[in-house]
């Protein structure tokens, strides 16, 4: 599957939307990684739901956590066996796998979160992060985040943000943003953490921003060729040394103590 197909996620208001196209891309390596249907998968800050919603029509077992409770009303509300819980303190039976999806970087709790999901696999069973690495981003990396967002933003198809307007020093600006401002963890310190727990199989740097921009796009039918555009240049440019990856996914096996 390629990040433009939907197949498998077609749920009436998002078949065709930037939702959609998102989400196709987390499954495109997930079918990889996660272990065959009907494996049991906790979607560990599951957010509004969708991806736990197409891991559903994949044919997994999914049951799926945040602390947000209007997230968790969104998505109990497209079907989805949602709970509003803490994962750190999260009781339930063991799971083939464990995905953490863009979560762990604003956790307060990272080791807590890290050690309860090496106690809820069951034995075999696998991690899977797909995460934010901000720490990553050069100069010429965030000044192409906020020209993208400024221009998307002047044209109607951003919906504002404090990123809108064009910085004179963008890196200080993302720094500042990012460490700052939202408190989040580096890439670097979620590897550690899990690092403590689990034996690292895999581990990739891959294009980030585009998903960035993509969660203030309109959810529509025209916003999905802007954010495939997004999508090709991020990586195009990655692939020609002008960006930096900040895009992190990894997969992981439990350390038994």
């Amino acid at each position: 599957m390629n990040p433009t197909e939907t197949a498998r996620y077609t749920g009436p208001d998002d078949a065709t939307g930037v939702t959609a196209a998102r989400v196709a891309g987390q499954l495109a390596f997930l079918t990889d990684w996660l272990p065959p249907t009907p494996a049991r998968i906790l979607d560990a800050g599951c957010g509004r739901g969708h991806l736990a919603l197409a891991l559903h029509r994949a044919g997994y077992a999914v049951t799926a956590v945040d602390t947000d409770p209007e997230a968790v009303a969104v998505a109990n509300a497209l079907g989805v066996d949602a709970v509003e819980a803490d994962i750190a303190r999260y009781e339930d039976d063991p799971f083939d796998a464990v995905l953490f999806s863009l979560s762990l970087h604003h956790t307060a709790d990272l080791t807590g979160a890290v050690e309860r999901a090496r106690t809820l696999l069951r034995p075999g069973g696998i991690l899977v992060v797909d995460e934010f690495a901000w720490e990553r981003a050069d100069p010429a990396t965030a000044a192409w985040f906020y020209d993208m967002a400024a221009v998307l933003t002047s044209t109607g198809r951003l919906t504002p943000g404090t990123d809108g307007d064009l910085p004179a020093a963008p890196y200080p600006r993302w720094v500042g943003q990012h460490r700052d401002a939202l408190r989040l963890h580096t890439g670097t310190t979620v590897v550690e953490a899990i690092e403590a727990a689990f034996d690292i199989r895999t581990m990739a740097r891959v294009p980030y921003l585009h998903r960035y921009l993509g969660d203030r796009l309109s959810d529509d039918g025209p916003g999905v060729p802007v954010f495939t555009a997004l999508t090709q240049i991020e990586r195009l440019r990655i692939a020609d040394g002008g960006l930096a990856a900040v895009g992190l996914r990894l997969l992981a096996r439990p350390r038994h103590f």
